[in-house]
This record gives structure tokens, C-alpha cells and sequence, in this order.
């Protein structure tokens, strides 16, 4: 009988809340002119700086969006001053005079570690109304960034409407043929420009020359099958082969996560299931609620999936940021400990150092219903994750 009292316990304190070994808040609504602070996303310079960014809003998703940043220099242990990357009043002439509720958004920074005349260079793909896509780049590790750039014309369908990239940190693949190439996770739907309607789809946006040219590469266009694919996020396998994992946005489809494959360095998806074209949905092996979600390869075979967790002690909805994780490939996906308790949403993971794991997340207090309180930075030893490995 205290056997089965004593794995009863175990059972339900296996992963509580865990201690990081350092906490920070890095946006808080109200601070610096905002209202509120949204849709993190967070990489690691080449000089080991990290730097996060969101979007300032002074509203909800269709108010006045400014992209900003703000950089550590001691591992997420403190931060510097925000900096605006992209203001959204540099743009009434690009809209032709218009000058409320200008949007941008949708960060997806990705570290260029391969390029031979500007290694560490950093590239920042965001998007303006939801609707055209550009980029500029940092090569002094996030303190100036370059003029802003336009790629809609190469990176988005005719007929396509709302469109966004990310949101959540890019890759560059490190092995295989494609050795090199930047891949952007991203999302769209069929309809009338910037608007947030009709059938969804994921895709991804492909550099092979170092940001010099951008175009598109895996399309998820069946529309018709029950996953509506959404925000999306990618990690490169062991053997090249890239995993993609999306928000499924209320499609007919069990459960509210999908997942596809990419043999080709993200030219194209494959479900891996004669059921299904695109993406194959992954009910019961991933259910967090229908929200954005990252992945980050953290070596060994070792993929770290981060989100809300609908089972966690707040009940449903977002709320109780949770690590999972997968060391067969992603194949299959254990709970990992409790990052917060109380209101979270969207996410981003980073490698701080060999062996420590920094996640950037929207949370609430407990008790509270708003999850967009604040943005914060907490780390933890990946041996911490995963237990005894």
C-alpha cells in the first residue's frame, strides 16, 4: 500500500513547475511607450549575445505594430534598452499616406553562421499589414540594421491574402547538399490582401546565397483536407531531413497540431501518411490548445517543443507553459517540466550554451485571465528536461 501511495506521488509531482537557474522579464506591458508586447521570438548572435524580439503593439492584433529588440549580453541575466528595429510610421509612404494603424510584425531572425564575407550576419524576415514581406540584416549582432527590403514579388502566391512569417526563429541547415540555405517557417491564406480569412495553408521561404535573394519553396495547398496549417515552426533532423510542426486553426481534423517532412531541404512537405498530402495531424501525441508553438534541435538527437499545456494546473486554454521533448526524431514526444504556471502563450526556444535551454514567452500571473502580461526569459539545463540524460 505505500508502494502504491509512493508512485501515486511521483506520478503527479513528476514534473512541477521548475526552478530556472536564472528568470527575467524582458517586456512588460506599458514600459517604453507600449501598451502591450507581443509574439516573441529569440536567437543567439554569433558573439553569443541574444536578442529578442516582438512586436510593441498599442492594441490588439490590427493596431499600430512596431518591431522591436533588446539585447543581453550575460546570457538572458539582464537586458539592454529596447531598440526599434522597424517603426510603423516609416511606412505611410509605402501605403501610400496612410498613417493609422500601420501592422508589422511576424519576426522570424535567423543567424547566418556560413557566409564566407559576412559570418554571423543576422537576417530578420517580418511582414508589414500581414500582407508584403521584407527584410533587413544586422552585422554588428543587433545594434544597426540594414534599410528595409522588399521580396513580396518572390515569396507570395497570387491570390494569396493574409500572410506571415514565423512567428518564431528561422534556421540556416547545417548539413547535406543544402548545407547553408536559410529556411523561414511560415503561413497564408487564400483571400482578399492582409486579411484574415479563407483556406490555410503553411509554407516556407528559401535563401541559398546568403539573403541576397529569397523565394518560395514547400507550399501546404490542400485546403480541403480537414488540417488547416498555420503558424509554423521547423527543426533539421540528423539525417538533413527537415520537420515541420504547425498550429492546426480549428480544422476538421482530431487534435490541434500537425506535422510534415522535407527531404528536400524545404522545398516541399510530405505528410508521411497515405491520408494525408500536406501535413498529417497529431492528435494524442502532441495537444496543446490552438495556439503558436516552437521547436528547437539541441544535439544528440535531442528536439525541445515548447507550448501551453491544456492538462497543466490552470485548466484549459493558454496557460502553463510546458517543455516536451523527443530524442527518436521527433517520432515521438514526452512531457518535460512546467516552465510557468499560470497565463502563457507563444514561445520561442534558444541554445543559451552547451547544455542550458533559454525559452521567451508571453505569461500572465497566476490567477489572472491575460497571458500577455509580459514577456519573459527563463533557462534551465537541458539534464533538467530530459532527466537522467
Amino acid at each position: 500500500m505505500k508502494t502504491c501511495h509512493l508512485l501515486i506521488l511521483t506520478l503527479f509531482s513528476a514534473f512541477p513547475a521548475a526552478h530556472p537557474l536564472w528568470a527575467t522579464t524582458v517586456f512588460k506591458a506599458g514600459e517604453d511607450g507600449y501598451r502591450i508586447y507581443r509574439i516573441p521570438a529569440v536567437v543567439k548572435a554569433s558573439n553569443g549575445h541574444l536578442l529578442a524580439f516582438c512586436e510593441a503593439r498599442q492594441g490588439g492584433d490590427a493596431s499600430e505594430i512596431d518591431l522591436v529588440v533588446k539585447r543581453s549580453e550575460d546570457e538572458g541575466k539582464s537586458w539592454g534598452s529596447l531598440k526599434v528595429v522597424q517603426e510603423s510610421s516609416d511606412f505611410v509612404k509605402v501605403l501610400g499616406g496612410r498613417t493609422k494603424d500601420i501592422t508589422i510584425g511576424n519576426p522570424a531572425p535567423v543567424v547566418d553562421l556560413l557566409d564566407p564575407d559576412h559570418p554571423g550576419r543576422i537576417w530578420l524576415p517580418f511582414t508589414l499589414e500581414n500582407d508584403r514581406v521584407f527584410v533587413v540584416s544586422s552585422d554588428d549582432h543587433g545594434a544597426t540594421w540594414s534599410d528595409r527590403r522588399e521580396i513580396t514579388k518572390s515569396v507570395k502566391k497570387k491570390g494569396w491574402g493574409w500572410y506571415a512569417t514565423g512567428p518564431v526563429h528561422s534556421i540556416q541547415l547545417q548539413g547535406g547538399k543544402h548545407r547553408g540555405r536559410l529556411v523561414v517557417p511560415c503561413d497564408h491564406r487564400v483571400g482578399k490582401a492582409g486579411k484574415d480569412g479563407g483556406p490555410l495553408g503553411a509554407h516556407a521561404v528559401i535563401s541559398d546565397d546568403h539573403g541576397k535573394t529569397w523565394r518560395l519553396g514547400a507550399v501546404d495547398d490542400s485546403y480541403g483536407d480537414g488540417l488547416n496549417a498555420n503558424e509554423t515552426t521547423v527543426v533539421e533532423l540528423e539525417d538533413g531531413t527537415l520537420y515541420f510542426n504547425t498550429r492546426d486553426q480549428h480544422g476538421e481534423a482530431k487534435g490541434t497540431r500537425g506535422a510534415a517532412l522535407s527531404e528536400d531541404g524545404g522545398e516541399s512537405f510530405q505528410s508521411g501518411s497515405p491520408d494525408w498530402k500536406g501535413f498529417r495531424p497529431l492528435a494524442g501525441v502532441l495537444d496543446p490548445p490552438v495556439v503558436q508553438c516552437a521547436l528547437l534541435g539541441v544535439g544528440k538527437g535531442l528536439i525541445v517543443f515548447s507550448g501551453p499545456d491544456e492538462n497543466g494546473p490552470s485548466g484549459k486554454g493558454r496557460s502553463d507553459l510546458r517543455l516536451r521533448y523527443s530524442t527518436d526524431e521527433a517520432k515521438s514526444w514526452k512531457d518535460g517540466p512546467l516552465i510557468h504556471v499560470g497565463p502563457a502563450a507563444y514561445s520561442d526556444l534558444v541554445l543559451v550554451r552547451e547544455g542550458i535551454l533559454g525559452v521567451l514567452f508571453e505569461a500572465g500571473d497566476k490567477g489572472q485571465r491575460s497571458s500577455y502580461q509580459r514577456i519573459e526569459f527563463k533557462t534551465l539545463p537541458l539534464k533538467k528536461i530530459v532527466g537522467s540524460k
